[in-house]
């Protein structure tokens, strides 16, 4: 059996040449590799109203409105996981990060002890939202419970480190709206 070898015509060249080309073309991005596009928020619920709800203070600085009573049978501990919904804005409307985002309506799973200021993530995820002030206002939450946190900011980012992720808010009084959908077991 004779082998077939492989020649390159002229044809072949160009349509190489356009292949490559093309790949080359469409691949590049001129933008910095290593950064994140920012989320969309513009599908994202507007705050909570808490006018004419009686304020709870879970304790210094941080402050909840129970819209609706979970009807769950356990309350929500420091050793649980929790899916819920979550948006974390400033009391100017600055949105900082919300499971609503892009368009989606998709909970979060949340390990409250894992709960505490973390400036050292790289893209933007939920971490972004943990405080302090989160981890002591969901406590005692019972699933099915609807309720807004206001976080100080001694409670919430106020000891951030200058240049770390949200440090730009480390003055800001934090409202968190949030629905818990389920605490798993």
């Amino acid at each position: 059996m004779k082998k077939k070898s492989m020649q390159f015509t002229p044809f072949k060249i160009t349509l190489l040449i356009f292949a490559v080309s093309l790949f080359a073309i469409t691949s590049c991005d001129t933008s910095d590799p290593f950064s994140f596009p920012p989320p969309d928020f513009s599908t994202v619920p507007d705050a909570y109203d808490i006018d004419g709800l009686e304020p709870v203070e879970v304790e210094e600085g941080i402050t909840a409105y129970i819209h609706e009573e979970g009807d769950g049978f356990g309350t929500v501990t420091v050793r649980d996981d929790l899916l819920l919904f979550i948006t974390v804005r400033t009391l100017d409307g600055d949105i900082i990060y919300s499971t609503y985002n892009d368009a989606r309506v998709e909970p979060t799973t949340v390990r409250v002890s894992n709960i505490q200021l973390n400036p050292s993530v790289f893209s933007y995820n939920i971490q972004l939202s943990y405080t302090f002030g989160l981890r002591q206002g969901l406590l005692g939450m019972k699933e099915g419970e609807r309720r807004t946190l206001i976080v100080q900011p001694e409670q919430g980012y106020g000891d951030l480190p200058e240049g770390a992720a949200n440090s730009s808010y480390t003055e800001s009084v934090l409202q968190y709206d949030l629905i818990l959908l389920d605490i798993i077991d």
